[in-house]
Formats: structure tokens, C-alpha cells, sequence
């Protein structure tokens, strides 16, 4: 297990491997609720939404995946990534749904950047850092949660 992430109302808990999947557990009854095969097994971070309706993880492929949990499933009982972000040109190590807001996350990566994301579509909203910006000269980590707290 490389990262967890629990709901607001600590009920339930999503927690990302490097065997390719997300799993989504009852906190108070340790019972899977659902089992995320991901497009990329090199996963990083996992993070709930705020009204713990979606989840999110990026790892080594550079992508943050979204997935709405009230989607139905495939006939193999998989989700399907209900939005890709794309942008990083390095590796995503952290994802931070904004408190309150389903609709924004930040991403921090290993192109030196932090990247504020407008979900519904798709798009940055602000970039943090970067080649062109006085910012970080390493690699971002972990750590985003404790900006947004």
C-alpha cells in the first residue's frame, strides 16, 4: 500500500497499491466496497472528494485518474475513469481534493510543479512553479495536504 486517504465522516477509507488498484473499505466494517482496477499499476497518491462521491490517483504515468464511485460498473465490475488530467510532464506523487469544492484538485509532481485543476473540464487552473516561474528545483512530494489544512 503506497497511500490512503479517508472520507470526511471517517467512514470509509481508499487505499491505493502497487498491484493496480484503488480499494474503497468500510472503516467500520473493514468490507471492500469497491475494488478499482487502474489504467497504470505505478500509483503514488490516492485522495477523496470532499463528499466522498469520487476518488482520485496519479502515480508514474504523469495522469491524476478520477473516479465517480456512483458510476456503474463494467460487466467485469470495474469503474471507468470518469476523467483523465493530463499536463505533468513527470510523475504525480500527491492529489488534494480543495476543502468543500468536488470540483478542484491539486496535483504536486516530479516536474517541479503544483497544479490546481478544474475537474469539469479538464483543465489548470493555476500552475505552480515551473521552468519559467521561480518555484521548486526538485521534486514535489508528498506533502500538499498540509497546505490546504
Amino acid at each position: 500500500v503506497y497511500s490512503l486517504d479517508w472520507t470526511s465522516e471517517k467512514n470509509r477509507i481508499v487505499s491505493a497499491s502497487q498491484d493496480g488498484r484503488l480499494i474503497v473499505w468500510n472503516a467500520l466494517t473493514s468490507q471492500k466496497t469497491h475494488a478499482i482496477k487502474l489504467p497504470c499499476a505505478w500509483v503514488m497518491t490516492c485522495a477523496f472528494s470532499p463528499t466522498g462521491q469520487s476518488v482520485a490517483c496519479g502515480g508514474l504515468d504523469s495522469v491524476c485518474s478520477i473516479f465517480n464511485l456512483n458510476s456503474p460498473t463494467d460487466r467485469d465490475g470495474n469503474l471507468n475513469v470518469s476523467r483523465m488530467l493530463n499536463g505533468h510532464k513527470g510523475y504525480v506523487s500527491s492529489c488534494q481534493y480543495v476543502p468543500g469544492e468536488d470540483t478542484h484538485l491539486i496535483t504536486g509532481s516530479g516536474d517541479q510543479t503544483c497544479v490546481l485543476w478544474d475537474i469539469t473540464t479538464g483543465l489548470r487552473t493555476s500552475v505552480f512553479g515551473g521552468e519559467f516561474q521561480s518555484g521548486h528545483t526538485a521534486d514535489v512530494l508528498r506533502y500538499i495536504r498540509r497546505l490546504l489544512n
